[in-house]
């Protein structure tokens, strides 16, 4: 499966850090594989809003993708998550983006994501994971989703 991480309110690289931390403890033997992280402008919501860091989480787990979405949930209220508008600033984002091959178009949940293969700041994470990544649902690699997204791309964050 895999997970997007994103922030842009407070300590952002500390908040998706804490929440990979996290995530290890959902994943099966604690074994989760983490993209670099990335900068990039918000899309959508209110305007001037700062800018995201971005990641993405690949792992597995057992139960099932609702079990997993009330987990990723308590993770964002852990993190400091707070109701705002759609697409608006936040302290934690976890989104699933694909649980395997399940499908759901529940009001609850919606899988795969409906918008992850035309994102960038999802795109470029997992080409950094594997450039030849090709996700459960996708007809080409992630790669070739991203070549097609138009500018601009998160920028890698340098340490």
């Amino acid at each position: 499966m895999a997970i997007a991480l994103g922030s842009n309110l407070g300590n952002s690289l500390a908040t998706v850090s804490w929440a990979v931390s996290a995530l290890r403890s959902v994943a099966e033997g604690g074994a989760l594989r983490c993209s670099p992280w990335f900068r990039s402008s918000a899309v959508g919501g209110p305007p001037h809003q700062p800018d995201y860091i971005n990641g993405v989480v690949l792992m597995h787990c057992s139960g099932s993708p609702m079990a997993l979405l009330r987990r990723l949930q308590a993770l964002e209220h852990q993190g400091g998550r707070q109701p705002a508008p759609r697409w608006g600033p936040r302290t934690l984002d976890l989104d699933l983006l694909w649980f395997g091959q399940w499908r759901s178009a529940t009001p609850q949940l919606l899988l795969p994501h409906p918008r992850w293969q035309q994102r960038s700041f999802v795109l470029a994470p997992l080409v950094a994971i594997d450039p030849q990544l090709v996700a459960p649902h996708a007809t080409c690699s992630c790669q070739k989703l991203l070549e097609r997204c138009a500018p601009p791309h998160p920028e890698p964050l340098s340490y």
